[in-house]
């Protein structure tokens, strides 16, 4: 998985594609992943598989940071960003958490989130802090 490269195989910057992150845990088409490369937490923009995929990004504390959903084609339809600090985008400001749609995260569509994604939220959250624990 990698949004930069994941066509080709390699990115830009040379690096072979499913090298940049880590899989932690999957859950039906949700796989929780960490960026292997650098300490802040980055979510790929494209993924290999033609299906509706869905990862959350593991920040370094342990917790999910985003969500990110994926077309059949692989290119990003939307990152919810879970936590972090509020930020603006044309005067406004969005509290964590909130959902950029579109393929790229700076001048993208923000809004909050709907009943759909919230409950997608939930569940992500259950699936993450209950991981390990015999039901």
């Amino acid at each position: 998985m990698g949004g930069r490269g994941s066509a080709s195989g390699i990115s830009d910057k040379g690096r072979k594609y499913g090298t940049e992150y880590s899989t932690l845990l999957r859950s039906g088409n949700i796989k929780f992943i960490k960026y292997d490369l650098k300490k802040s937490a980055t979510s790929p923009y494209e993924t290999r598989p033609n299906n509706h995929r869905i990862y959350v990004t593991i920040n370094n504390k342990n917790e999910p940071k985003y969500i990110t959903m994926y077309k059949n084609d692989g290119r990003r339809l939307a990152q919810v960003d879970i936590s972090g600090r509020a930020h603006y985008q044309d005067g406004k400001k969005y509290e964590t958490p909130h959902i950029h749609v579109g393929y790229e995260h700076q001048g993208s569509y923000v809004r909050g989130l709907n009943f759909w994604e919230k409950g997608l939220l939930s569940k992500i959250r259950t699936i993450w802090y209950n991981k390990g624990k015999d039901k």
